[in-house]
């Protein structure tokens, strides 16, 4: 039923040629109706984020209440004009009428029993699927559901159900299972990439390969599939288990990351290269002993207070030096009254880290520190704009270090660290300015 309420107003705005704008207004009549669809429906009315509803009232001009989902009526309100309300209605009893030929249906199916109804790499499902337009969700191996659902119309719904039921029970009167125990260290190579090997024995042989969990203990593998494909079906389960061989090469901690290399150069060479194991194998063996053989071993004795600026700020110094050097670096812990850094590497390599930390050394111990008072209402113009005084100071006096005390501590105390002499003549400046 449409019931009539008050007038509203429209106004249009015209522009003739040459001519001021003029203003019109027309006058419509409202009106508003309701629509009753099951309630179920209302969300495809309203679509995605509300996109289809918007596009509703843009393309009839009227506006919609439907109600809150927590609301049981069915009812939706329209308002707007007699044309735009049965424009409205009809195409909200589309959608209703296109939902009413859909169904949802679930089938309960052993979880052992999925792999048979997907098919190998879910080329049988897909085929259902487009031979009945209706979309089947199989539950995903990692989840313990047994529940088949299938959505589409009414009657190709009835299809795919029927046909996957078909193939349950075949399976279920046709196949047996066989328990054949492997290693738990070779189940990953039965699995294989993304589960592509079992998918490639079930293609094969037509036998299911049921997997214990990882955090299960067993070693026993379930092979489902008809008598006479079972005996295929283990000797490529065998096959991939025993496709990859673990082998061990012992070598020292410290060369490690040169047998990594750079970025992992080392080994993606040795593993494109030489696909074999035991090839592999010998190549890393012989460049274990190469550098056992090449390593060299220093001890550098580094005053204890010096430590802190060799391994630099979150260890950027010495993280530097290993990384330019290509050498491992050890340095006594900070409780330890050792001052002995261990340099190992190859020869050339362990003597200019040595000189580099030995620079570091001479570096500090010609430094020097010295504290001046100074207003801090001062500081401002002696730092100057965006440090322009301090700058030319610390560059004329040798890259001395001059600090300043937090803006507001109160503090008059300037440091100046640095070579003896850049110090000095660092602190002249600053009290002449």
């Amino acid at each position: 039923m449409i019931d009539m309420f008050d007038r509203f107003d429209v106004e249009f705005i015209f522009a003739g040629a040459g001519k001021a704008f003029h203003r019109c207004l027309v006058l419509l009549p409202q009106a508003s109706a309701t629509v009753a669809i099951p309630k179920e429906h209302h969300r495809f009315v309203i679509g995605k984020k509300g996109e289809k509803l918007q596009d509703l009232k843009l393309k009839t001009a009227t506006k919609m209440q439907i109600p809150r989902p927590d609301d049981p009526s069915n009812q939706i309100k329209i308002s707007g004009t007699k044309e735009g309300i049965e424009k409205a209605r009809h195409e909200i009893l589309l959608i209703s009428a296109e939902q009413d030929k859909r169904a949802v249906e679930q089938l309960d199916v052993e979880k052992v029993y999925h792999p048979f109804i997907a098919g190998p790499y879910n080329k049988l499902v897909r085929e259902l699927m487009q031979d009945t337009g209706t979309r089947i969700n199989i539950p995903p191996p990692s989840v313990n559901k047994t529940e088949i659902v299938f959505t589409g119309e009414k009657e190709q719904l009835a299809q795919a159900v029927a046909r996957v039921k078909k193939i349950y029970e075949e399976k279920k009167k046709k196949t047996t299972t066989i328990a054949v125990e492997v290693k738990k260290s070779q189940h990953k190579y039965v699995i294989g990439p993304k589960g592509n090997s079992l998918q490639e024995i079930l293609e094969k042989t037509g036998v299911s390969v049921e997997i214990p969990p990882t955090d299960r203990s067993s070693e026993m593998l379930i092979l489902r599939g008809e008598p006479e494909k079972l005996g295929q079906a283990l000797a490529e389960v065998y096959a991939k288990a025993n496709s990859f061989t673990v082998s061990s090469v012992s070598a020292p901690s410290w060369l490690h990351r040169f047998i990594i290399g750079k970025k992992g150069q080392n080994l993606a060479k040795i593993t494109q290269q030489m696909p074999k194991v035991h090839v592999a194998q010998e190549q890393i063996e012989a460049m274990v002993k190469e550098l056992v053989e090449n390593s060299f071993s220093i001890s550098v004795p580094i005053c204890k207070q010096f430590h802190k600026n060799i391994v630099g700020k979150g260890g950027a110094n010495i993280k530097k030096i290993r990384k330019e050097s290509n050498t491992k670096i050890d340095l006594p812990a900070k409780n330890s009254s050792s001052e002995t850094i261990v340099i190992t590497g190859k020869r050339a390599n362990c003597e200019a880290a040595r000189h580099r930390i030995l620079a570091i050394q001479k570096e500090l111990a010609n430094s020097t520190e010295v504290e001046v008072s100074i207003p801090s209402k001062l500081h401002s113009s002696l730092i100057g704009a965006k440090g322009r005084f301090v700058c030319s100071i610390v560059k004329e006096c040798g890259g001395v270090h001059i600090h300043f005390p937090t803006k507001g501590s109160g503090s008059d105390t300037v440091s100046i660290r640095g070579p003896a002499q850049g110090v000095e003549k660092a602190k002249k400046q600053l009290l002449h300015l």
